[in-house]
C-alpha cells in the first residue's frame, strides 16, 4: 500500500517501516526513504546517520555525535527534537 513494498535498488545497513513509508540507511549511512510521501516522511535531509526509526508521520535518525534529526509531519512535535538533545 502506498509504495512501501517497492524498495529502491541497492543495499542497506538498517531499515525501519513507518505507517505510510519505509526508510533505510545505505552503505554510506545516508537516509533513503520510499513509499507514500504523506506529510513529507519520504523526503529525508542530507546527512550521515548511525541509526534510523520511522513513525507513522515522521522519521528520526541519530548522527554519529548523538544528535537527533527528524523530518516529516510536525504534528505533536515529532519532527522538532528538543534543544540540547542529548544533554551536553
Amino acid at each position: 500500500s502506498h509504495g512501501q513494498s517497492s524498495p529502491p535498488e541497492g543495499t542497506f545497513t538498517a531499515i525501519s517501516a513507518g505507517g505510510y513509508h519505509t526508510c533505510a540507511l545505505n552503505p554510506f549511512d545516508e537516509a533513503v526513504c520510499w513509499g507514500w510521501d504523506h506529510k513529507g516522511q519520504s523526503s529525508p535531509p542530507a546527512g550521515v546517520f548511525e541509526s534510523i526509526s520511522a513513525g507513522t508521520m515522521h522519521t528520526c535518525a541519530l548522527t554519529a555525535e548523538g544528535q537527533a534529526v527528524c523530518w516529516g509531519s510536525d504534528e505533536f512535535g515529532q519532527s522538532t527534537p528538543p534543544e540540547n538533545f542529548p544533554n551536553p
